[in-house]
């Protein structure tokens, strides 16, 4: 019985040193020390180990339940990032709230569906009109959008009343496509910052919002790609596996690139409420999103419920799709749409200029 505790106690304290450097991606960049980056993919694995580790020792009767304990308890903040209760889904009464902006980010992968389906474009950009019709958001913040073959997408939304639309690419008719943003509300100010980010200015009864909709590189998986996730899941790195994970350090770095060419200087240049908002390619935990964390609020964490994963491509399933927004603004609520019309899940927010 001694030499299983003696076990136990060992892997125990791999565990909790494990956990604790996956928590720490957001402390150093990923270009000065990679490894902690990528530890923090297996943030959710360690603590789940970690608390199945107090289990065992308090049916054991020890007190080295406190070793994981302790660790978890240091660094709890990271579970909010992942999991909140308390929050709200429905959006408030506009009567009530006359200053409340309600925004969907959606990446809508080209209306290919979640199987790459081109050729059921028109029938999910047609499912897709309806979620808008019923949502109702004053702000859409679109990602991969592309008009389907035959619907006409955009002269639909305009109909609808997004009748100011900007795209970060604009094809020889004038329509947008990429990284774009259809508002109800007036457009004062447009920048393209690069070929997947835009920056427009709103207004709101007369005061200024603006909207930072962006897309992160992506890791560009393929089927082989996803294969060797799975087999990395079940504990089978093979050598194979070097080629997907030389693309998560690839995706990383260039985040780290982005964020500091690209994002960090609208971001601390902002002198109005702003919102950024958009598919991140990067879980809660990285050095990305603990720079935006540290800069902005998060609306998940502020009125959002459960997990809410919102990549929809199968395993793994993170909540890469995201809405931050600045002081002079507060999110009133927070919903993930169950919409499988993409790999990804729409977000829908509703925010409110405060005094």
């Amino acid at each position: 019985m001694k030499f299983i505790r003696s076990i136990l106690l060992i892997l125990n304290i791999l565990l909790a040193v494990g956990l604790l450097l996956s928590t720490l991606a957001g402390s150093v960049s990923p270009s000065r020390f990679m490894p902690l980056s990528l530890a923090a993919y297996l943030y959710l694995p360690l603590l789940g180990a970690n608390l199945l580790m107090v289990v065992v020792w308090l049916l054991m009767g020890r007190w080295e339940f406190l070793l994981s304990v302790a660790v978890i308890a240091l660094r709890w903040s990271m579970v909010g990032m992942y999991f909140q209760v308390g929050g709200t889904s429905k959006v408030p009464d506009r009567e009530e709230h006359p200053m409340m902006v309600t925004l969907m980010t959606y990446n809508v992968h080209q209306f290919q569906g979640r199987d790459d389906q081109p050729a059921q474009s028109d029938t999910h950009a047609a499912v897709f009109l309806d979620l808008v019709r019923r949502q109702q958001p004053d702000v859409l913040c679109l990602q991969e959008y592309a008009a389907p073959k035959t619907l006409r997408v955009t002269d639909s939304l305009v109909l609808m009343g997004y009748n100011h639309y900007y795209g970060a690419h604009t094809s020889t008719t004038g329509l947008p496509y990429g990284t774009v943003v259809f508002s109800r509300l007036p457009v004062t100010y447009v920048t393209r910052i690069d070929s997947e980010k835009i920056l427009v200015e709103l207004l709101k009864e007369s005061r200024p919002l603006r909207v930072c909709c962006i897309h992160m590189d992506s890791y560009r998986f393929d089927a082989t790609d996803r294969e060797e996730i799975e087999r990395m899941r079940r504990g089978e790195v093979q050598e194979s596996s070097r080629r997907t994970l030389g693309k998560v350090r690839e995706t990383i770095l260039s985040h780290e690139t982005e964020w500091v060419q690209r994002i960090e200087p609208v971001v601390s240049g902002s002198s109005v409420p702003l919102v950024v908002a958009g598919d991140l390619n990067d879980i809660p935990n990285s050095w990305l999103s603990c720079r935006l964390s540290e800069c902005l609020k998060d609306s998940f964490r502020e009125k959002g419920s459960g997990f809410s994963d919102t990549y929809n491509g199968g395993f793994p399933q993170f909540r890469i799709d995201a809405v931050f927004h600045s002081e002079g603004l507060q999110t009133l609520s927070y919903k993930r749409l169950r919409v499988d019309l993409s790999d990804h899940y729409p977000v829908m927010t509703a925010l409110e200029l405060v005094p």
